[in-house]
């Protein structure tokens, strides 16, 4: 599938969840810009057959429609070898949304044996960053860490923010009234950088306030963690589900949550440098979000457009629960003055003016 255009841009990308926001949102980007003709190569199995059927996509469209560039999106380090052949001789773009050594090496993610994998695989990394033409990433201190780190100069690489699904029509507000306790929605994988040791420990704090938690997934050792914590606190004002569709979650959870947790709260290294996604969808979505403070800089104003926390501090971000629940009347103001930001910096035409530059200055 394409739209006409002088530039044709062969989006790549073979990840266990195809609809992962990264992807949708970078090909919506690319979509975007007016003269670019896309064609995508994205597969649509989730195991290990959606290696080939990827590339077998790639190598069609390479032989019917020759692409001026190709976009390898994110998680392409699996793949990279295979995409640089059957693009040879045409600009490759590198999407290092994350960097999977620096997560087994920094983040402790795997332990003992991810370190060691870890440190296996740097150098192959550093091989996919080199070999392309231009690398993407999701912020502008995740920019300076992969210039640093791999030795890769800072102007090769472009910051296209992550973004997220924008609703199309209006959506149901929050379910409580005044009367009610105030609804505080989180979801995500319990990865270390979302600190959901700092949220639990925040949700006790505030246990005897009128303040209602609902949070949402969670897998494997992670959520033996969080469920064997969650035992220990036994905080009476959390709920626990391990999934729930996204559609729901966008189209009823999140528009009836008074308040919406975008973190990151774990104060660790790769906790200082993103942007969550979730904080990109609730923003989109006109709700009050709270943030956790990192250094990039972009304009999220304390009790202007979001509310701004401490990473790794419990009391910082029981403070936030609790100022909420005192200022309700201010949420709605919060979350409309975040839509605004986020239509400014963050929606699909603001990702395709970030991206744009990156595919002319490879032509």
């Amino acid at each position: 599938m394409a739209d006409r255009g002088d530039i044709k841009v062969c989006h790549v990308v073979s990840y266990r969840d195809p609809a992962y926001i990264r992807t949708r949102n970078l090909r919506a980007a690319i979509s975007h810009i007016e003269g670019v003709e896309l064609f995508d190569a994205t597969n649509a199995r989730r195991g290990f057959l959606r290696y080939f059927e990827t590339l077998w996509k790639m190598i069609r469209i390479r032989f019917r429609h020759n692409p001026d560039i190709y976009v390898l999106g994110f998680r392409g380090h699996e793949i990279f070898w295979a995409v640089r052949l059957i693009a040879i001789g045409k600009p490759l773009l590198f999407d290092e949304f994350m960097s999977p050594s620096d997560a087994l090496l920094s983040e402790g993610k795997g332990g003992g044996p991810g370190r060691l994998v870890g440190a296996l695989i740097f150098p192959l990394e550093w091989l996919c960053l080199t070999l392309s033409a231009r690398c993407l990433t999701d912020t502008i201190l995740h920019q300076q860490f992969i210039a640093e780190r791999f030795a890769v100069r800072e102007e090769k690489i472009d910051v296209v923010y992550v973004g997220a699904v924008e609703p199309q029509t209006a959506l149901p507000g929050p379910g409580g009234g005044a009367d009610k306790p105030l609804s505080v929605l989180f979801y995500g994988t319990f990865l270390p950088l979302h600190g959901m040791d700092v949220l639990l420990r925040a949700c006790k704090l505030v246990e005897n306030e009128p303040i209602e938690f609902r949070i949402i997934g969670g897998k494997g050792n992670a959520l033996a963690r969080f469920q064997q914590l969650l035992g220990e606190l036994n905080p009476g004002n959390v709920v626990h589900d391990t999934w729930v569709d996204f559609d729901e979650l966008q189209s009823v959870l999140i528009p009836r949550a008074d308040l919406c947790l975008g973190g990151p709260f774990g104060g660790t290294p790769q906790a200082r440098r993103v942007i969550t996604g979730k904080t990109f969808q609730f923003l989109a979505q006109s709700k009050a979000t709270v943030i956790g403070r990192v250094d990039e800089p972009v304009a999220f104003v304390d009790r202007r457009n979001c509310l701004l926390v401490e990473q790794g501090s419990p009391e910082s971000l029981a403070a936030a629960f609790q100022w909420a629940a005192a200022n309700r009347q201010e949420l709605a103001t919060i979350g409309g003055n975040g839509r605004r930001l986020f239509d400014k910096q963050f929606s699909v035409g603001a990702l395709a003016a970030q991206i744009e530059p990156a595919l002319r200055a490879v032509l």
